[in-house]
């Protein structure tokens, strides 16, 4: 019996605190349970539904060139990480179902197989505290690092240009972190990059990137491992400026140092700003010196006051009026404008959107008509004669990390890149066969959401339909192919398990009905059935029973057809058009004890066929993983989920001709469950969404 539907757990940043508390608050939300239940935990998420158009029967989908490219790639290789995943050692508990291979690659020849390959798409994933900077040698804003929402820190890079962001593979990167330090340095002509966090370790390593290369230099002598510095290039010195910054053991450090010619040097201007952190640095062009203002001091409070550098000389300014006392904030050159741009930040306990300009040791607030929202702990870059400022990411006040893209000239903001969907648990995805995108529903963040979002053209968009249904996560979804419309049903929001149905068609919902079709249930899996044309339902949990009932949808009603296989939920479900039936795969049993089996089912025409045992391979036993009518490759595509004895896995099989056969892709999401995916058939790929808010399509 299911106690508890568990939850991923969450991260939250609190206004102007970040590094008293190394930027990291991890809340772990406690499970909803379904109101008078309790007992055992077990995994969560609406079953990746996945479909495309009708592809027809048999083998003839892949062009022989394909298939012959295919067979002479075929590897003897094990699993890419080199560690064997095998089926759980409880698969003997139900009869029937044997043990898959634990090596994953079989014993009759089914080889792992080289092929098509994951790639991330979009834009980089929500985060704070990332660097970034533009790179005037490459002409392009530089991004690296930052700190994801479930408290890991990454090391990828990219670049923006020309309103896209594109990810950058050096062949070597810095550590991961967030908080680090990074500037053009134009006497040196690289990017310089210094410091940061790697989760809560302070690093002092310094780094320079030019022509697309990340190369560790060595100096002498360096600031120390500090993190939350602030870090510019000073053009009337022809040196790099670094100010303050924090440690690992929350010290407040308030020394001057220079960056020249690859090396460090400490310096001892008197007077000198008390030492601060999380402040904001720019060098003003037009005024000719180095601008920093503001952060958290030693006794962790915001400040507001104004200094320059300038020939190796701290000034104290006092301009009036000028910005609130603040941290998290960040400041940018605009050469466009001749000014420095403030925006946003953590003033007292509130983030703020408001901005600032700096010109002629004046501040003026400006008012502009649209702004990003009220935020903290965002990158931004400067803008040159040609690009305005760009700002990227950070966290609003809602506590959920974003990753939108806006640029400032001008007065103006502008909106450059859409974010993509808040990172999510359980979430419910189809292909919208009648609007012609990806649709996403809901899930769970910390709450139980109820917004829409499509995928075209690679590109989120936000929809904003009149009526929607309550919020929830695991609910089932399906492009109903015969009534022309996406179909929505079940799910959960922790207390309340959902039997309504719903249809969404012309970026509407409607609620079709809230009674007389399968009991309230989440996690079921469901799918539209091209050859029997009606869509499918099996399976799920109230709570209390694990259900193996089947139900089929068409022309708005449902009936209940024959029952299947042993109880279960987030079971992995999609048609098959090459073998032309529904293809069932493992999810969590009801068994004497909840466990995960490699089992592989068909249904067509109200029968259900066993294929495990005819299996010569396959895969470890999952639930809440990802299986998908693959209509352009030829096959039905299966991605991670969680195994109980391996935990979340990252694996990709292909099914084909009744059997399983692992991939080696050369990239691939992280080992995952609960995540979104569907085919595309816009864009002929899978594509998938991650917990983490990552876009990747195959």
């Amino acid at each position: 019996m299911l106690g508890a539907y568990h939850q991923r757990a969450r991260t939250a940043v609190a206004p102007g605190l970040a590094a008293l508390v190394m930027a990291i608050v991890v809340i772990e939300l406690l499970s909803f349970v379904p109101a008078g239940v309790s007992g055992g935990i077990v995994g969560s998420h609406s079953n990746p539904v996945s479909l495309g158009p009708h592809a027809g029967n048999g083998a003839n989908l892949r062009s022989s060139e394909l298939a012959a490219a295919e067979a002479s790639l075929r590897a003897g290789q094990g699993p890419a990480s080199g560690v064997p995943v095998g089926c759980s050692a409880k698969s003997g508990a139900i009869s029937g179902i044997p043990c898959a291979s634990p090596s994953g690659t079989g014993s009759s020849g089914n080889l792992p197989t080289l092929g098509p390959t994951w790639t991330h798409a979009v834009q980089p994933q929500p985060r704070i505290l990332p660097a970034m900077t533009f790179d005037t040698r490459d002409q392009y804003v530089l991004l690296f690092g930052g700190l994801s929402s479930v408290s890991s820190d990454f090391s990828d890079t990219w670049e923006y240009s020309g309103g896209l962001w594109t990810q950058l593979f050096p062949s070597h990167s810095p550590k991961s972190r967030y908080g680090a330090s990074m500037t053009f340095d134009a006497a040196d002509n690289y990017v310089l990059l210094y410091g940061g966090f790697h989760g809560a370790t302070g690093l002092s390593d310094t780094w320079k990137f030019t022509g697309g290369t990340w190369t560790q230099l060595s100096p002498t002598l360096n600031p120390g491992a500090l993190g939350y510095a602030t870090m510019n290039y000073d053009t009337k010195d022809t040196h790099v400026v670094y100010f303050g910054g924090f440690t690992a053991g929350f010290a407040v450090k308030g020394a001057t140092w220079e960056f020249k010619a690859g090396q460090w040097a400490q310096l001892t201007p008197s007077p000198a700003p008390p030492g601060r952190y999380l402040a904001g640095m720019s060098y003003d062009q037009k005024d000719g010196y180095i601008l920093l203002f503001g952060g958290l001091n030693s006794t962790f409070n915001t400040i507001g006051d104004t200094w320059n550098f300038s020939a190796g000389h701290w000034t104290h300014q006092n301009p009036s009026p000028s910005p609130s006392a603040r941290s998290d904030f960040s400041m940018a050159y605009s050469v466009k404008d001749s000014e420095v741009v403030l925006f946003g930040g953590a003033a007292g306990t509130n983030y703020v959107s408001d901005t600032w300009t700096f010109v002629s040791g004046a501040w003026t607030k400006k008012s502009p008509a649209s702004h990003p929202s009220s935020r903290g702990d965002f990158a931004i870059a400067d803008g040159t004669s040609t690009t305005s400022i760009v700002l990227f990411g950070g966290i609003p006040l809602s506590s959920k990390f974003i990753n939108d893209t806006w640029t400032f000239h001008g007065a103006v903001w502008s909106h450059s890149v859409p974010r993509s969907p808040f990172a999510r648990s359980g979430t419910s995805m189809a292909f919208d066969e009648a609007d012609g995108y990806v649709l996403l529903f809901g899930g769970y963040d910390g709450q139980y959401l109820n917004d829409t979002w499509k995928f075209a053209h690679g590109l989120w968009t936000p929809l904003h339909p009149a009526r929607s249904p309550p919020g929830r996560t695991a609910a089932s979804m399906a492009f109903d192919q015969a009534d022309g419309y996406v179909l929505l049903f079940g799910g959960v929001d922790g207390f309340v398990n959902f039997g309504d149905t719903w249809s969404f068609v012309g970026d509407n919902w409607t609620l079709v009905s809230s009674s007389g079709g399968p009991v309230p249930r989440f996690a079921a899996s469901m799918v539209y059935d091209y050859a029997d044309g009606y869509v499918f339902l099996f399976g799920g949990y109230d709570g209390f029973s694990f259900f193996n009932d089947a139900w089929t949808y068409s022309a708005g009603v449902w009936a209940q057809t024959s029952f299947g296989p042993i109880g279960r939920l987030n079971a992995q479900m999609t048609y098959d058009s090459a073998d032309g039936y529904v293809l069932l795969f493992s999810g969590d049993v009801d068994a004497p004890a909840s466990g995960t089996y490699p089992d592989t089912w068909a249904y067509s025409a109200g029968v259900w066929t066993n294929l495990t045992s005819s299996e010569s391979v396959s895969p470890a036993g999952v639930f809440a993983g990802g299986l998908v009518d693959d209509t352009y490759d030829g096959y039905v595509l299966l991605f991670g989920g969680y195994n109980v004895s391996f935990g979340d896995l990252s694996n990709t099989w292909e099914f084909t001709n009744g059997q399983w056969i692992q991939l080696i892709p050369t990239n691939n999401p992280a080992a995952s469950d609960r995540f979104g995916m569907v085919y595309d058939a816009t864009d002929s790929s899978v594509l998938f969404f991650s917990t983490f808010a990552e876009t990747w399509n195959y």
